[in-house]
């Protein structure tokens, strides 16, 4: 199984047979590659070829700050101008408020603070300059290209582009500072995130470590799966990027916030599993999830939940379940762009997509009608064996969404019901 960033309430399911880490550091993309679970000893070795969605149908535009501009802007428009010009540059406030003395050298604040000025006036995109790992400017410089020779700025490139793009800035900007160079920013709000989410995950996980316990039958372990996927899900209600880099709370959430869902189909995709890959996102609650957080995490688990602490480290010790990183789960393009590595891992695997940053790569943060059909959407490229995405909802890109459902969710929350958190997605698929 594969591990994108820490879902605790995934992992201890038996079932799941294989895990992935997508870390970025911070609200989505930042580490230089994104860490992994791997709970399968086989991977097997095919020739795929993926290709883009809906190919007889033209793809929907992507969602940039300058949809938000117009008069007539709709509320979930005007939030994703509002994130580049506003959220965005908060996140690296919040950053050089955190920032070790020793790093706040004149070149990384200054720089940290052009790029913030960069983002509020639409200044056009320029290359990545470093070359090191974890920004890697020859993997990102051929896709920037294709923006930057338009002339295309923060403002009118691809929001998911750009919001990417800012933390590979980020890292390039803390490597004016050689002590700086393998620092994770956002490591202080991290740790913080999780001691305040302490008695919440008490509160949650320890009955679900119950449920899983208990599952003995067939039915059981059903109900557990069931049980563990809400989890999951609604554990992704806070993040970096709707708090502007703070820590925020976690508020809960229920079946009846559900607007698409797919559990059934979910919960028999994973009973019946070989390989489960899992493509996490957040650390503690918030920030991306890096390799090296993952035995620090089980650690910090250890005093607190120690039955689940040790279901992993067992997992992690006879090689059920095994941490891998990729760069692609830091880069800007959608997962129909897949390289051939991960088209192979994926070929014979139950993927997890969590939280809203891989849902979002998954529909290449473009304007779907809300309404288009997940499975047909799905089945138009995705060549695994199944997909399941469990997503609370905080942005503007959606489909799998009834109009009945769409209509409910805008009643209750006329200006938010896409972007404020208070609603989720159940969608699942089967080749």
């Amino acid at each position: 199984m594969f591990l994108a960033t820490p879902s605790r309430a995934v992992a201890p399911v038996p079932q799941l047979a294989r895990a992935w880490q997508r870390p970025k550091l911070g609200q989505h993309r930042l580490a230089a590659s994104c860490a992994a679970v791997l709970a399968s000893s086989r991977l097997r070795r095919v020739t795929m070829f993926w290709q883009r969605p809906m190919p007889d149908k033209d793809l929907p535009e992507p969602l940039r700050a300058s949809d938000g501009l117009s008069a007539d802007a709709a509320p979930e428009d005007v939030f994703t101008h509002d994130t580049i010009t506003n959220r965005m540059p908060k996140i690296l406030d919040s950053v050089l408020a955190k920032l070790p003395a020793e790093f706040q050298t004149a070149p990384v604040v200054e720089g940290v603070r052009r790029l913030q000025e960069e983002m509020r006036s639409d200044a056009q995109l320029k290359f990545l300059m470093s070359g090191s790992a974890r920004v890697g400017s020859k993997s990102w410089n051929p896709h920037l290209s294709e923006f930057i020779e338009k002339g295309e700025g923060w403002h009118t490139a691809p929001w998911w582009l750009v919001e990417n793009y800012m933390y590979k800035r980020l890292l390039e900007e803390l490597e004016n500072c050689a002590e700086a160079t393998s620092y994770d920013p956002f490591e202080p709000v991290k740790f913080q995130a999780l001691e305040q989410a302490e008695e919440s995950l008490q509160a949650s996980l320890a009955p679900l470590m119950d449920v899983v316990a208990e599952a003995k039958s067939s039915e059981k372990v059903k109900d557990a799966l069931d049980a563990t996927i809400l989890r999951s899900l609604w554990g992704n209600q806070a993040d970096l990027s709707l708090s502007a880099g703070e820590v925020a709370a976690v508020k809960g959430g229920a079946v009846d916030s559900l607007v698409s869902d797919h559990r059934g189909v979910a919960v028999e995709l994973l009973s019946s599993a070989t390989d489960v890959i899992v493509v996490l996102d957040n650390h503690g609650l918030v920030s991306d999830v890096t390799q090296k957080d993952v035995p620090e995490v089980l650690q910090w688990l250890e005093p607190r939940l120690p039955v689940l602490a040790e279901r992993l480290k067992q997992s992690q010790a006879d090689g059920r379940l095994r941490v891998k990183a990729h760069d692609f789960y830091t880069g800007g393009r959608a997962f129909w762009e897949l390289p051939q590595d991960l088209q192979e891992d994926y070929a014979e695997a139950v993927v997890i997509l969590k939280g809203d940053a891989n849902y979002r790569r998954l529909l290449g943060d473009l304007h779907w009608p809300y309404d288009t059909d997940f499975v047909d959407f799905a089945r138009s490229f995705w060549k695994g064996k199944g997909l399941i995405c469990l997503r609370t909802m905080k942005s503007g890109v959606a489909l799998g969404i009834s109009e009945g459902e769409q209509n409910r969710a805008k009643s209750a929350h006329p200006d938010d019901w896409l972007t404020s958190g208070t609603y989720g997605q159940v969608l699942a698929f089967q080749r």
